[in-house]
């Protein structure tokens, strides 16, 4: 008797191991937190089917973006060079007691500066840049200029706001 309540608590322990394992995001898209930024770049770029994105070089960032590389752990842009287009996918992710304040700033006021520009160059993509949003999920920073901004965000993944 005593033999067979042990085996019987060891197959309901088993089976409640398994459903709790069950339970995670397994068959789901990975956690952002757990992506590089350039994994998370990828997944963004094969889920919103960007074309002709190449990478922006560092001094890009911190001329343009005013971002100094070294307040950041890693990071990746990718963006259309024909400038016809302003497609771009672009994650940072700050080191700590980096100012992320600061960071998101100089995103979201570039952000206002290729709305400018586009305006007077190609008002046709204007959209693109007005739908975009300068998004944050704990120590990363992302802005996705797509097309579509809700597939862009929802091939972020959650936990972005």
């Amino acid at each position: 008797m005593n033999d067979t309540k042990k085996r019987l608590t060891a197959a309901l322990l088993t089976l409640l191991c398994l459903a709790l394992a069950g339970c995670g995001t397994s068959g789901d898209a990975p956690a952002a937190s757990a992506l590089s930024c350039k994994e998370i770049a990828d997944q963004v770029q094969s889920a919103v089917g960007f074309a002709g994105l190449t990478d922006a070089p560092a001094s890009y960032l911190e001329k343009r973006l005013l971002i100094d590389a070294a307040d950041l752990d890693s990071w990746v842009m990718r963006r259309d060079t024909s400038g016809a287009s302003p497609e771009m996918i672009l994650v940072l992710q700050v080191k700590p007691g980096a100012d992320q304040n600061a960071v998101k700033r100089a995103v979201e006021e570039y952000r206002e500066e290729m709305i400018l520009q586009y305006r007077d160059y190609q008002p046709d993509q204007v959209f693109k840049l007005v739908n975009s949003r300068v998004m944050e999920n704990g120590a990363r920073i992302a802005w996705i200029v797509s097309p579509d901004a809700g597939k862009a965000q929802a091939a972020l993944g959650s936990g972005w706001k």
